[in-house]
């Protein structure tokens, strides 16, 4: 706070023989300059030491004092009575005032602390908010992170299932091209089928046909031969050379129907074998076709299942894109709130340290009026003592109150003169 300095209080007379005369006079002057500062100049302290300086003025000569006190009259005593009591009202009106202006700094002081004790409260629920917000930041930080570490191992894994995807189609397609081939194959194989048992049955009609014939040509040659027999056993005297060259006929005959049916045996078993073989071969054919075909359909059915699934993998992970996507844009909004949070709490501090500030100009001035209030209530104690008292040598006595206030920008400086003779103080 301020300090306040005070010569030594003293009361003298010219003379340690004389007296000092009853009658005082009295020069006023007061003084009061009004400066305005800028408010970045407010001071700390809010006040310069306030200065009391305690002059002594004795008379030259105590001739000097009689001559004064005979020219006195009781009309100038009773002017400068009235003059001390307006002067000592006007006193009393001025410490009431600065009083009343006490109470107000102490009204406005407590509001102040209780504003303080408000905005620290606001300052810790938004530190503990601010720290919330900071741990839930590094979390989410952190989760960010492993979601972009995760977001790429999908990438890379989309990529790798876009390439089997790719793969796969063109296995289908090639698949699928294979089937429509083995189809058209097995379709010609089915023609040729078709073809060769048609030409089997004409085969067996035609050697059916041959047997027929050779039947009934073997059946007439008999009877054309039992009946040459029969002819030429009635002619057995006559004609004995002839059965013996119709023996030779008949044997000549068997032996060549026995070549013709051995021959046509062996070629109808060659041609049944060649055809049968062309059928088991072609039966063959058909069946590992129609096995490869299984095969290729049991192949295209899984990799469809296996397209199904990528497919399904596939939109999961699109899922989960657009699922931290969506987490990095409430990340994103989230740090927008908690710089906002930093700029308001930067704002409430610089107006907490400008209110405590100004609090603190205010509690300076305060204590600088007290002090004030204080040596004006010890002045005015000690001339009522000595007004009561009204013994003692007079002396002359002039106090000096000086007080620069600096509040709110505003620079006051106050010089308060005090001139006492005896029991009489005036104050300007």
């Amino acid at each position: 706070g301020p300090a306040v300095e005070l010569s030594p209080r003293g009361y003298g007379c010219g003379s340690a023989n004389s007296h000092c005369s009853s009658e005082a006079t009295e020069s006023i002057s007061r003084t009061h300059s009004y400066r305005k500062a800028r408010p970045a100049s407010v001071s700390s302290s809010g006040f310069h030491s306030q200065r009391r300086r305690l002059t002594y003025s004795q008379p030259s000569s105590i001739d000097s004092l009689e001559t004064f006190n005979g020219d006195m009259t009781r009309k100038s005593e009773k002017e400068i009575l009235q003059a001390l009591n307006d002067r000592f009202a006007g006193y009393i009106d001025k410490v009431r005032n600065l009083e009343m202006h006490n109470r107000n700094l102490e009204a406005e002081a407590a509001a102040l602390r209780q504003n303080q004790a408000g905005r620290a409260s606001v300052g810790e629920h938004y530190e503990r908010e601010l720290g919330d917000l900071r741990g839930l930041l590094q979390q989410l930080t952190g989760e960010k992170a492993r979601a972009a570490v995760e977001h790429e191992h999908l990438e890379e894994d989309i990529q790798h299932l876009r390439v089997r995807l790719e793969d796969e189609a063109r296995n289908r397609e090639e698949l699928e091209a294979a089937a429509r081939a083995m189809k058209k194959y097995v379709e010609e194989c089915r023609l040729v089928r078709l073809e060769l048992d048609k030409k089997l049955r004409a085969l067996d009609e035609e050697a059916a046909f041959l047997k027929k014939n050779h039947e009934e040509e073997v059946a007439e040659l008999l009877e054309q031969i039992q009946s040459a027999q029969v002819s030429f056993d009635m002619r057995d005297t006559l004609k004995a050379d002839v059965t013996t060259a119709l023996r030779e006929i008949r044997s000549q005959l068997d032996s060549h129907a026995s070549k013709t049916s051995v021959h046509a045996e062996e070629w109808f078993k060659v041609r049944m074998e060649h055809l049968s073989e062309a059928a088991r071969s072609n039966q063959d054919a058909i069946r590992g076709t129609q096995e490869e075909i299984a095969e290729y359909r049991r192949q295209l059915q899984s990799r469809t299942i296996e397209l199904e699934t990528l497919r399904g993998t596939k939109e999961s992970l699109e899922r989960q894109r657009i699922e931290k996507k969506a987490e990095m844009m409430f990340t994103f909004v989230l740090q927008e709130t908690i710089n906002q949070l930093d700029n308001e709490l930067k704002t409430t501090k610089w107006e907490m340290a400008s209110q405590l500030k100004d609090y603190q100009e205010l509690l300076n001035v305060k204590m600088a009026l007290d002090i004030e209030i204080a040596a004006y209530r010890k002045l005015l104690e000690g001339e009522e003592n000595r007004f009561v008292s009204g013994g003692g040598p007079y002396s002359y006595l002039e106090s000096r109150i000086s007080a620069h206030l600096k509040v709110k920008g505003e620079e006051i400086s106050d010089t308060i003169h005090i001139h006492t003779y005896g029991p009489f103080r005036i104050t300007s």
